[in-house]
């Protein structure tokens, strides 16, 4: 009762203001909990709903579930926020990624303990996946954080 009620305090003091929202583990675990709840929707390009989802749509959703405002796009969401080192993620940050034959940016949201939930790509699901794996290795840009 007492973890709701500061969390709708966060949230009202977060509506009333232009500056970045207070960091707070209730809040990253809503965001996070809004997230895993998409896991299995389909991928859709410009997706931001539980009718599919791109991969910033899905960060987008996470954090609008938890009363937050994130900007749209992988680019904007990745001007948005502080840098951070990766070793210093938190559940809520973002993990930005570059793929060559796309030549954009991917976005999945980091859940802790090595993972992230992320909309991959056309044909594919809302799914985890370990950071740690090659092919996320190799495509690291950086991690962003959202909320301060």
């Amino acid at each position: 009762m007492i973890r709701i009620a500061l969390l709708g305090v966060l949230l009202l003091l977060a509506a009333c203001s232009s500056a970045p929202v207070v960091d707070h583990p209730a809040l990253r675990q809503q965001i996070i909990e809004s997230a895993l709840g998409q896991l299995g929707r389909p991928y859709r390009y410009g997706g931001r709903d539980p009718s599919g989802f791109d991969c910033s749509g899905l960060v987008q959703y996470a954090y609008s579930e938890a009363g937050l405002l994130a900007p749209r796009d992988t680019r904007s969401q990745r001007e948005a926020g502080k840098r951070v080192a990766f070793d210093d993620a938190q559940p809520a940050d973002l993990l930005f990624y570059r793929f060559e034959h796309g030549g954009g940016l991917h976005v999945g949201l980091y859940i802790g303990d090595g993972r992230m939930i992320h909309a991959p790509a056309s044909g594919k699901k809302v799914s985890l996946v370990e950071v740690a794996a090659p092919v996320w290795k190799r495509r690291y840009l950086e991690t962003i954080r959202l909320l301060r």
